[in-house]
């Protein structure tokens, strides 16, 4: 008997490439803009003039009036998935978001984005083989199992300050898309007449609304030397995603494609809607600080946390899932952010990053751990932001995976001025 068995991801899928995607909802995407990416992740406590903020709606209380911030960002990420005998490289390039915001007033403000909340991405397969002695007759059968999709988030949040030192803020949002999943299992033998192929179609469609709510505390001391320049700034956020219940159905398709001679037959076996349910996606609470010195030197930190122990769909064999934690820092540095040299008003960045996911497979908890780095280019009105991730997930012990990755991710930070009425037509 000849055994032959593959365990990889597939260069077709577009969205990600990940063994580990199959499981829950799939690799959830931190709600990070570009900025964010080379500081590790961490915003939750830092407010900023010049960007968005989808880490802690509260968070965007400084936004300039008369002014329409709009933010676009894609990403290439280069992994190589690793088990304890093969490996494959893939590379894919993705639209990551799409963000705008505005204040209203100087104490209220409104910011919208298009995200994926998560992706789903894999391809396995299996071929058994057998033969029968010295003849050259030979059957067996191929078994592929392929998932895609994932879900997407439309958002809106707005904030409102008090006191000029505390904000709170809130932010609705929508998610929708689809868990797509296929087993296909083809029948092979040495007789060129005779082939047959079923396919199991699987497809779990989801929508529902969600609220996330933010608190962030700023307070800046001014230098005692010159009370027009501020020595400290302090920031603290915190944030609360409560449960967020979606409206699922579940589709399934089966069909047996049958192959004799010149005659091909597709049979559809099941075409049906069998489930329909809630999934629910458990609360999350987030805490995040900032650091400014003299407006040159920021450094920040996150911490959040998500009990994925209940989750489950309905009408599928759910993975236990485990309970998620998020720990990163980073640091940013800028000489003169309001010098007229283009090279003293650059931003470098810095962070790192640490997660235990929700996934614990075969007795081993599953952890993303990842080193980032990047520049803040100004160039006028467009902020050019370029940030990288190197980083690993997973091990290759206990018949697991590896994905070791780099992440190049870019973004443009657009300035617009709104709201102001011309003098001269």
């Amino acid at each position: 008997m000849l055994l032959a068995a593959v365990c990889l991801p597939s260069e077709a899928q577009k969205i990600t490439f990940s063994p580990y995607s199959r499981y829950g909802v799939g690799d959830i995407s931190a709600p990070v803009l570009g900025h964010n990416v080379a500081t590790g992740g961490s915003g939750i406590g830092r407010s900023s003039e010049v960007y968005l903020n989808l880490l802690n709606p509260a968070a965007n209380n400084n936004l300039p009036l008369q002014r329409f911030i709009f933010d676009v960002g894609m990403e290439t990420k280069y992994t190589t998935v690793s088990s304890s005998s093969a490996s494959q490289r893939n590379n894919n390039t993705t639209f990551k978001y799409l963000a705008g915001g505005f204040a209203a007033k100087p104490w209220w403000s409104f910011v919208f984005a298009l995200r994926p909340y998560s992706a789903v991405g894999y391809s396995m397969k299996d071929t058994i083989i057998m033969q029968n002695g010295s003849d050259q007759l030979y059957y067996g059968f191929t078994q592929s199992v392929e998932g895609s999709g994932g879900l997407n988030s439309v958002l809106l949040s707005t904030s409102f300050k008090f006191f000029k030192m505390l904000s709170v803020g809130v932010t609705g949002s929508c998610l929708f898309g689809s868990l797509d999943r296929s087993n296909v299992i083809q029948v092979i033998t040495s007789d060129d007449y005779y082939s047959s192929t079923i396919s199991y179609n699987n497809r779990y469609l989801m929508h529902g609304f969600g609220c996330d709510f933010g608190a962030h505390f700023q307070k800046s001391f001014k230098s005692p030397k010159d009370s027009t320049k501020t020595m400290l700034r302090v920031g603290l956020g915190a944030t609360l995603g409560t449960d967020t219940k979606l409206k699922s159905r579940n589709e399934l398709q089966i069909l047996n494609h049958f192959n004799y001679l010149s005659t091909s037959t597709i049979d559809t076996i099941c075409n049906d809607t069998l489930t329909k349910g809630n999934v629910t996606l458990p609360k999350k609470i987030g805490f995040g600080a900032s650091v400014e010195l003299y407006d040159r030197l920021t450094v920040m930190a996150d911490y959040s946390y998500q009990d994925w122990t209940n989750f489950d769909i309905e009408g599928e064999n759910n993975t236990p899932l485990r309970k998620s934690s998020f720990m990163s820092a980073g640091v940013e540095y800028v000489w003169d952010r309001y010098s007229s040299r283009f090279f003293k008003t650059i931003e470098y960045r810095a962070g790192i990053h640490t997660e235990d996911t929700y996934l614990e497979l075969n007795g081993t908890t599953i952890k993303n751990q990842g080193f980032t780095f990047g520049l803040g280019l100004p160039l006028r009105s467009i902020l050019l932001n370029i940030g990288c991730d190197m980083g690993k997930r997973g091990t290759t012990n206990n018949n697991l995976y590896e994905e070791k990755y780099f992440l190049l991710h870019f973004n443009v930070t657009i300035h617009d001025v709104w709201f102001v009425k011309r003098k001269f037509q």
